[in-house]
């Protein structure tokens, strides 16, 4: 569950998410982004992607961002709400998949299903995974300055506190600029 919670936070980083990391996204921009991880995603490699299924996972990632926003905020009954509307419609299943030679894997997704109907079932399976475990506090959005991208904390004790290093060295630094001009004040 954890790699399709990573893949559905990544996707609505790319696609939702407008400040990242310090800096504004155009709304277009993270197309690309997508495109290419879903592309070179481990989950996803056994179906084609084109820039249309990518624009339909803008879709879905819009709506699938209000329910990480509202787990994070701890309103659960919204969050399955919005969770629902999308296992119902992409069909979201459990069944087993296996390629001939292979070990059969859960998947909750149809085997033929689409990139789109495969990537938001999963998904959502996913984050209802969070909320039927309790777990949804493992759901965090970035600390730092001019950053809103969300993130799943594996940490042993759910300390994670931004969604990069990058973005947690510039909290730190910024935090250290900051203490030497009031000790120098």
């Amino acid at each position: 569950m954890a790699a399709w919670i990573d893949l559905c936070v990544a996707i609505v980083n790319d696609l939702v998410v407008e400040v990242r990391q310090g800096r504004r996204v155009p709304a277009d921009a993270g197309l690309a982004d997508a495109f290419a991880e879903l592309a070179d995603n481990v989950l996803t490699e056994d179906f084609e992607i084109s820039s249309a299924d990518v624009d339909d996972l803008a879709s879905v990632a819009r709506r699938l961002h209000i329910a990480i926003e509202t787990c994070i905020a701890g309103d659960l009954l919204t969050a399955a709400f919005a969770l629902n509307t999308v296992l119902a419609e992409f069909g979201a299943v459990p069944n087993l998949h296996a390629a001939a030679g292979e070990v059969p894997h859960l998947a909750f997704h149809a085997a033929d299903a689409p990139i789109v109907d495969a990537w938001a079932a999963e998904s959502a399976t996913a984050l209802a995974f969070l909320i039927g475990t309790r777990q949804t506090h493992r759901l965090g959005q970035c600390s730092a300055d001019a950053c809103d991208a969300f993130y799943l904390d594996s940490t042993k004790n759910a300390s994670r506190r931004f969604c990069s290093l990058a973005c947690q060295n510039r909290a730190k630094s910024a935090a250290y600029r900051q203490k030497r001009r009031e000790q120098a004040g």
